[in-house]
């Protein structure tokens, strides 16, 4: 088992290194497709490692937009997906500046090659991300207000078990989850704010969908 190093610095608890980095999404995908260049494979500590620099975004960010994708439709990926939330906001509850892994998921590996075709698709997304969405209200980012998110996010995905069985319902709660990762990868109090709305909304088609 191993601990991925999240520089102090770089963490929630301060502001300085997102001032300085104009290219927070573009920059992550630029890492991952040099991995992905350079190995045949990749494991999920590599990729989680190469992202020890990027604060706790990148952690809620990933597995929640592999909950909307195709991913998520297949059997017990819900499920799975829920459980890597679940270990990453909780260490982001407890505070923790080093990010760990189990083994069993620490040692998942995909194809090199494949992701980095994965991070060239959606480099020009980014890159819109990171042109027209930018450090805003920046007084929503304290330690307090990551771990009250890191809660919601653990709320949101411990019904998914159950929401697995209601077509659509699984992938509602990672909207939102994914849009608490992009809130920290940007530093945008607006994305933070519309976040906290998809998850009233998720919350509504949830109850909706189970009536």
């Amino acid at each position: 088992m191993r601990d991925q190093t999240t520089k102090p610095e770089n963490t929630p608890t301060d502001t300085s290194n997102y001032s300085r980095n104009s290219r927070p999404l573009t920059g992550i995908i630029d890492r991952l497709r040099g991995i992905g260049r350079q190995k045949g494979k990749v494991t999920l500590g590599e990729i989680t490692h190469a992202l020890r620099y990027r604060s706790y975004g990148p952690f809620l960010l990933v597995p929640g937009l592999a909950g909307i994708s195709p991913l998520g439709a297949i059997p017990g990926m819900p499920t799975l997906l829920a459980l890597i939330v679940v270990l990453f906001a909780g260490q982001i509850v407890l505070g923790r500046r080093h990010i760990w892994l189990p083994d069993f998921l620490e040692n998942i590996a995909v194809s090199g090659a494949r992701l980095e075709t994965a991070m060239k698709k959606i480099y020009p997304v980014a890159r819109w991300l990171d042109r027209h969405f930018h450090e805003r209200l920046q007084g929503l980012f304290t330690p307090r207000t990551m771990q009250i998110a890191a809660i919601i996010c653990l709320l949101l995905v411990l019904p998914m078990p159950l929401l697995e069985v209601i077509p659509l319902a699984a992938g509602m709660p990672m909207i939102a989850v994914s849009g608490f990762g992009l809130a920290m990868i940007l530093r945008d109090g607006v994305v933070m704010i519309a976040a906290g709305i998809l998850v009233i909304a998720a919350l509504i088609a949830c109850l909706v969908l189970m009536v």
